[in-house]
């Protein structure tokens, strides 16, 4: 499953399904990559305000980086990237007092989910999503495939989320327009999934392209679908000339002071088979959703992998597996005429009648039933359409696997085969990737012998080792030699200890600030170093196989200088040749006006999927302190994936778009609608006169001398002028909430001497939460107006805020925002 953007409209306003107007995608290929811009349309047919949640399918890896909202009246507003969580609780916020907002949020690396409330009655908004995404090789080295997602099927076992849960395919009208700009003269053009096409070589008309580019290298395609009906994945297929032809670009970010290197090389090399042979084990996903053409692609690409087998040295065996697994042989057997027929006849009756889809269990099995230690290498191939939900559990099961078992000579290499339209990226690629393979799609008359080819030519290629690549030129120095250290170990994935501790003064004169805070345990302090001059994603060089396009990115800071070539570098395993190639980096030129930097959302987008599966490159200072915490390493993870989602605009695990309609709010001279959270009601800020005997429940100490005293109330400024500093401290004290933050409300800002009004709610508009800005606030006057007493106060609200904006040196810049309202 992939997911698709034509699915059916969740109302959570009403419990009601209804449809998604229509919706229209502009896509720019150009070399490896794509740009997608999908604009949806949600109309609300009723006579009342509605919201509405829509949930769709990406290509696993596609890095969104653009979410904006047209209103009916023309109005177009962009969105920002914040914190999940905290961009969740100003969604609701907004909503709650009425105003139009959306929400875009990934459920999964696959699954994304938009939400957009309080679209009033009988208006259409228009939610425009933009993201970028890699292509794949397809059957011959000169030509690239285009996915794009246009079904949606539930998977097997317990979604992520409800709107993950929620979401089905429907037929929906559909358009698309694509603009495909290659480097070298494009050869043809296919849509294998059968929509309607209609295909203009040379310069598209109606579309601004530099004239430079010779017209044979530009094309256009329309796909457009009114009734919908065909609703299955579009695939397309680029066919050009030296598309396997290693090229580097470099994009130059001026205001950062960075560069972005990006590079696309297809191997080409000859190494000699592994002497010893090797065992082959082929996992078939048999569960009912391979009813169909899906079981007739596994059987036909069975077919042609058995037939690609070694002759010489090789055992194999075959697996089947739905809710439960079997397998044809208790053990691998040697590859001979007889029981190639025997394979033949199994695989010739498969049919699709194993149950669910209990992919984990089924790689245990098999991970399990080989024999240790190896005595050759081993190749996994997984043949499914990955609909199950439990994708972190295969990635576990095969990373431990791959870890326990390989040994420098005798691997373990794991590969997967998407089947059909719809087939999930998702899991496919990260269990490939996990078992450092890769994956291939087939789907209904696409070719396929090529496809299989390259996997059984990649199973038995020699490893290489050592890899290195040199992202910058020989007149670039290193100024501090521990930035640049990679702390994840490219074949054990740990990460290398320090060499030694640092030590510890004994009369260290700012310990008073370092002691930890009172009250519940709060969230690890995250102190996030500076990126280091160059970040290299993924930081682990894949595995290189021939025939198999491998892309890396890079971003320098201004203190490397961009080079004139890239050099990859490495040794390989079993003849000890050293392997090279020099690349040489041409400028990215884009010809158009876009404020989305293409290499840099890449690259960024790459180095968030590395934190995601707990690879980094903290210095070993840093790294080393927690190596055995697993809680303080997940805390620096998410800082840092939080710190380069919202630094690049790009949503991830813990990153998300969110859109507020604001253009009614400076009408308002009422200004309780911008204090999300105030609560005139808190009975803690009632004056002693304003409690009755009810309120406390008996009259017992009715006149007595022991009375407790209620906390002075705060109504206006001449009250808070009136409080001692005790009490001010006091009243700024109940404000304060567990995990160390503070709620914005108008009460808080007159203990800080700030009056309310619309002035002052123009200021506040810093594009942050309310509580950051708030806690701010407080953590600046503890500063100023409180002693060691308050000791414990400030500790918390700034480890709060380093946690919400990435580090302690985002709070600074942050804090300099709302410096300036600050007086008492």
């Amino acid at each position: 499953m992939s997911g698709g953007p034509f699915c059916k409209l969740f109302s959570p306003s009403n419990g009601g399904l209804f449809h998604l107007d229509g919706a229209t995608v502009d896509v720019f290929l150009v070399d490896m990559h794509a740009s997608v811009e999908i604009s949806q349309r949600f109309t609300n047919p009723l006579d009342n305000a509605l919201d509405a949640t829509y949930t769709f399918g990406l290509v696993a890896g596609a890095a969104v980086c653009s979410f904006k909202m047209v209103r009916a009246d023309g109005t177009e507003i962009g969105g920002s990237v914040m914190e999940k969580h905290a961009a969740q609780k100003e969604y609701d916020i907004s909503v709650k007092k009425g105003r139009t907002a959306a929400l875009g949020a990934e459920q999964t690396k696959d699954v994304f989910t938009i939400n957009v409330g309080n679209i009033a009655a009988k208006e259409t908004v228009t939610i425009k999503v933009r993201y970028l995404q890699v292509l794949t090789d397809d059957e011959t080295r000169d030509q690239v495939r285009f996915i794009f997602p246009r079904t949606y099927a539930q998977r097997y076992g317990t979604a992520p989320t409800l709107a993950a849960a929620s979401a089905t395919t429907i037929p929906q009208a559909f358009a698309m327009n694509v603009i495909i700009q290659q480097s070298s003269a494009i050869k043809g053009i296919s849509c294998p999934s059968g929509h309607p096409m209609q295909l203009e070589l040379g310069q598209p008309g109606g579309h601004h392209v530099d004239a430079s580019i010779p017209s044979d290298c530009l094309a256009k395609v329309i796909i457009n679908e009114p009734s919908g009906s065909l609703v299955k994945d579009v695939l397309m297929v680029i066919t050009a000339t030296d598309l396997d032809r290693p090229r580097a670009f470099v994009e130059i970010q001026p205001e950062q002071g960075t560069f972005a290197l990006g590079l696309t090389f297809v191997p080409r090399f000859t190494l000699p088979d592994i002497s010893s042979g090797m065992e082959y084990i082929f996992l078939v996903d048999r569960s009912g959703s391979m009813a169909g053409t899906s079981m007739k692609l596994v059987r036909e690409a069975l077919i042609v992998l058995l037939r690609g087998l070694p002759t010489k040295g090789t055992k194999f065996n075959i697996f089947s597996f739905g809710t439960d697994a079997t397998k044809l042989w208790p053990f691998s057997q040697a590859y001979t005429q007889t029981n190639l027929e025997k394979a033949t006849e199994h695989v010739d009756s498969m049919v699709a009648n194993y149950g669910g889809t209990e992919i984990a269990s089924a790689l245990k099995l098999v991970y399990s039933s080989l024999s240790t230690p190896f005595s050759r290498p081993v190749a996994v191939f997984l043949l499914t359409d990955g609909d199950a939900w439990d994708v972190e559990a295969c990635v576990e099961k095969t990373k431990t696997a791959v870890k326990r078992l390989s040994t420098r000579e005798n691997f373990m290499r794991v590969f997967t085969v998407g089947i059909d339209s719809g087939a999930s990226t998702n899991t496919c690629d990260n269990i490939a990737k996990a078992g450092n393979g890769f994956s291939v799609y087939v789907a209904a008359n696409e070719p396929i012998v090529g496809k299989c080819s390259r996997l059984v030519r990649a199973a038995c290629t020699p490893t290489i080792e050592n890899l290195c690549i040199t992202w910058t030129g020989p007149e670039s120095e290193r100024e501090n030699e521990e930035e640049f250290e990679i702390i994840e170990d490219a074949q054990s994935g740990k990460a290398i200890p320090d060499t030694k501790p640092p030590s510890v003064s004994l009369f260290d004169s700012r310990a008073e600030e370092e002691e930890k805070s009172v009250g519940p345990p709060p969230p690890p302090v995250v102190n996030l170093p500076e990126p280091p001059d160059i970040q290299q994603a993924p930081i682990q060089t894949p595995s290189l196989f021939p025939r198999t396009c491998s892309q890396l990115y890079a971003i320098l800071s201004n203190k490397a200088s961009p080079p004139g070539s890239i050099t990859i570098s490495g040794t390989v395993t079993t003849t000890g040749a050293t392997v090279e190639l020099s690349v040489p980096v041409m400028n990215l030129v884009q010809h158009y006006a876009d404020p989305i930097l293409f290499l840099h959302v890449l690259a960024a987008n790459a180095l968030i999927a590395d934190r995601e599966h707990g690879i980094h490159s903290f210095p070993p200072s840093l790294s080393s302190a927690f190596e055995d915490n697993d809680e303080v390493r997940n805390a620096y993870l998410k800082a840092e994936i939080v710190r380069l989602g919202i630094q690049y605009g790009l949503t991830s695990k813990h990153t998300s778009f969110v859109i507020i309609d604001r253009r009614d709010d400076d009408s308002q001279l009422n200004v309780e609608w911008f204090f999300e959270d105030d609560d005139s009601s808190d009975s803690s800020l009632l004056s002693a006169e304003e409690e009755s005997d009810d309120d406390m429940g008996f009259g017992l100490f009715d006149g007595g001398d022991d009375l407790p005293t209620a906390p002075m109330p705060v109504t206006s400024s001449d009250n808070v002028s009136a409080m001692s500093a005790g009490e001010k401290l006091a009243a700024i004290a109940r404000m304060q909430q567990f995990d160390g933050g503070f709620a914005l409300s108008t009460k808080l800002l007159l203990l800080f001497g700030i009056q309310v009004g619309v002035d002052t709610i123009q200021a506040l508009r810093t594009g942050l939460p309310n509580n950051v800005v708030a806690t701010m606030f407080a953590h600046k006057w503890l500063i100023k107006n409180a002693g060691d007493e308050a000791l414990d106060m400030r500790e918390k609200a700034f480890e709060w805020l380093a946690e919400q904006l990435g580090g302690p040196d985002a709070v600074k810049g942050a804090v300099e925002k709302v410096d300036g309202l600050l007086v008492g």
